[in-house]
């Protein structure tokens, strides 16, 4: 009987040891991206799969480039944070997008890919900075495809460069989607923190109460304007139903375009948005710039989403106005409908953004 018990602690043990291994392995590996293939196995001819690493602004930064067919529209990822990639989840639940578009996963300076720990911290960082980054990159995109204009899809901190940017060079996008959009921080916070207390009262969560009443509603003198996320998460503003950040970062070390880098820069990006960075978007309301925009303009906005607080977009948008524009809710997510709801996400792009991409394809200058 302890032979076989002794049998049995041993190959349990080493199976614990060669999945650890594994994992390792492929966590320490360089990223990838899978080519697209026909059903006999055979690359297709006319698409994209690279990943490449470009100097943007004297940071190298990761660019993934994915298409079936590459003279699809260009539908450039702007992703949130500041510092927190997005690629891994968008590839787990959105890589339907590569059919209709040539989708671009950038990955911001500091963050996920472009994530160097040698690199130093940086003593001057501003919005601009991601602006001039962000724009780097499309002309680059526009370019090397021979296109005059390309789409931007930004999520959450992305809408802060991404709006910008579609205000100060309408004629470089074919159209631009703010998911999650932020408008107004401060006024956004002050939702989101009465939100929050009030649903921690009614669930009784008297930890969520305490430390809530202890922070007290913004503005704050000595602490930062957000409301604690993890609080936002578990009381459902971040995300509705059953997901959360956990679920996408396991789903995210699944796809082979992650590995140790993006883990690094999870837990680290947040040193690198320097005081700076932070005091600025904590402070960023876009209410006050024109409201006139050159470029369609397309805001998407979960029904529960308290995070970047969906009544504070619906307002902003409600001012603007712009070639073409629509406000958009999902209505069973919070901050994240590309990852909660992403088959009406991507069905809703490729149905409404790609006809506007086919329409504007023409090369630069054109």
């Amino acid at each position: 009987m302890k032979r076989i018990m002794g049998r049995t602690l041993l190959a349990v043990v080493s199976l614990v040891l060669l999945v650890g291994g594994l994992a390792a392995w492929r966590m320490l590996s360089p990223i990838s991206t899978p080519p697209f293939r026909d059903g006999a196995g055979r690359v297709l001819p006319d698409s994209i799969a690279v990943v490449e690493r470009w100097p943007v602004n004297g940071v190298d930064q990761s660019v993934i480039i994915r298409g079936r067919d590459r003279s699809n529209p260009i539908l450039l990822f702007v992703h949130g944070g500041p510092g927190s990639s997005e690629t891994g989840p968008l590839r787990a639940y959105d890589s339907a997008l590569e059919d209709r578009f040539v989708v671009v996963y950038w990955d911001q300076r500091y963050a996920g890919q472009s994530y160097d720990p040698k690199l130093p911290k940086p003593a001057h960082l501003t919005i601009q900075q991601y602006v001039d980054d962000l724009g780097v990159v499309v002309d680059r995109l526009r370019t090397r495809f021979g296109r005059g204009r390309v789409g931007i899809l930004a999520h959450s901190w992305g809408t802060v460069p991404g709006i910008l940017y579609a205000e100060q060079q309408p004629r470089k996008l074919y159209a631009y989607v703010g998911v999650g959009q932020v408008a107004d921080v401060p006024e956004s916070e002050k939702r989101s923190y009465a939100w929050a207390l009030r649903q921690a009262k009614a669930r009784h969560v008297a930890k969520a109460v305490a430390e809530l009443e202890k922070l007290g509603p913004p503005p704050r003198a000595s602490a930062p304007v957000f409301t604690p996320r993890d609080w936002m998460e578990k009381l459902g503003g971040s995300f509705h139903a059953d997901m959360g950040y956990m679920t996408l970062v396991a789903r995210s070390l699944r796809q082979p375009e992650t590995n140790w880098r993006d883990m690094v820069a999870f837990q680290s990006s947040g040193a690198y948005s320097n005081p700076m960075l932070m005091t600025e978007f904590s402070n960023f309301v876009i209410d006050d710039r024109p409201r006139t925009y050159a470029v369609p303009i397309f805001l998407l906005s979960g029904r529960y989403d308290e995070q970047s607080e969906a009544s504070v977009a619906r307002g902003f948008f409600d001012k603007i106005t712009a070639p073409r524009e629509a406000f958009v809710w999902f209505e069973n997510s919070a901050h994240n409908p590309p990852f909660e709801e992403p088959r009406a996400f991507t069905d809703w792009i490729s149905e409404n953004i790609g006809p506007l991409g086919e329409r504007s394809r023409g090369s630069i200058g054109a």
